[in-house]
């Protein structure tokens, strides 16, 4: 079958050297030396950082959104449970940042010895059955180390969505370094989030597995509400169909930067049973408990400062404010 390629080109022209992106190259530059930083010098170094900028202004409005977040959650922690926990969350997403160029710059096996694999034998069994994988992870800060280094470079093809930044020189440095192995093994795209499921389902039918992140809220209108923690969450009922169409199996995955051995732990679980069913909320509710499962596995990791929560079941609520 052929390969999808995506429409959307991410390539740098001349125009992208003008003054204008000049900052953007060089928090590039930044990135390129820290990837060849020690690590634990760099990690001590991004934890001072973050907790230098916890209390300052501009981040309040992420924080807010965070806390919001965690009371909807979960209604028994106390403001300092929220507190600590938000402290963890900006120290790995310091640490994380900074390790970014790792993925663009260093080499496959400098990229494969950053990471702890639990769980490969599902991925290795599911091939054996000639099935494709639908890899369904949250929206954990480590989320590029797991595709990149945790699957597309131990040689499992892997397409993906992407969102553009408004930045073409961000859209070119992250959309290289999530392909940069696809070429290797001839199969495997990133195309963008408005080009719909028609590339998915072409990619997942190629055997190339597809790396979803499902946890984002989309709006009432294509969303059904299911339970997530303490609240309801507005939630795409797609897995089934992804997982019809695509002959694939569901493999749950997480992904959290563990500062103790500075590697990353991306733990793969056996497949979900029941998706596809023939119903899409008995779908989407398996889905949604699973990835709690994963979030549980290191809270402190996971994206509380996305607005996960803003389409509400009552029409007209609004929580973000």
């Amino acid at each position: 079958m052929t390969q999808y390629k995506s429409k959307f080109d991410t390539s740098i022209k001349a125009k992208h050297f003008h003054p204008k992106y000049w900052g953007t190259w060089c928090l590039l530059f930044l990135l390129f030396i820290f990837s060849y930083c020690p690590v634990r010098l760099r990690d001590r170094f991004a934890a001072g950082v973050a907790n230098f900028i916890y209390s300052k202004k501009f981040l309040n409005k992420r924080k807010k959104i965070a806390f919001t977040n965690l009371s909807l959650c979960f209604p028994e922690y106390t403001e300092e449970d929220k507190d600590l926990l938000m402290r963890k969350n900006i120290k790995a997403l310091a640490q994380i940042t900074l390790s970014l160029g790792e993925l663009f710059w260093r080499s496959q096996e400098h990229i494969l010895n950053r990471t702890n694999i639990t769980g490969e034998q599902y991925i290795i069994d599911a091939e054996k059955q000639g099935k494709s994988i639908i890899f369904l992870g949250p929206h954990c800060y480590g989320v590029d180390f797991a595709g990149v280094a945790g699957i597309n470079a131990r040689g499992y093809p892997l397409s993906s969505m992407f969102n553009d930044y408004k930045n073409p020189i961000f859209d070119w440095f992250v959309t290289t370094y999530r392909t940069r192995f696809n070429d290797a093994m001839g199969k495997g795209t990133l195309y963008h989030r408005s080009e719909g499921l028609k590339p998915v389902i072409k990619s997942l039918r190629d055997k190339a597995h597809f790396y979803y992140l499902p946890d984002e809220d989309h709006g009432r209108k294509e969303s059904l509400f299911t339970d997530f923690y303490g609240t309801q969450k507005a939630t795409l009922p797609i897995i089934g169909r992804l997982a019809k169409l695509g002959r694939a199996v569901v493999i749950p995955f997480y992904t959290s930067y563990n500062d103790k051995t500075a590697k990353y732990d991306i733990t793969f679980h056996a497949p979900i049973e029941g998706i596809p069913s023939a119903d899409e909320l008995t779908d989407t509710q398996l889905m949604n408990q699973a990835i709690e499962k994963l979030i549980d596995e290191d809270r402190s990791q996971y994206m509380w400062t996305l607005k996960l929560l803003k389409t509400r079941p009552t029409v007209g609520e609004k929580i973000y404010k």
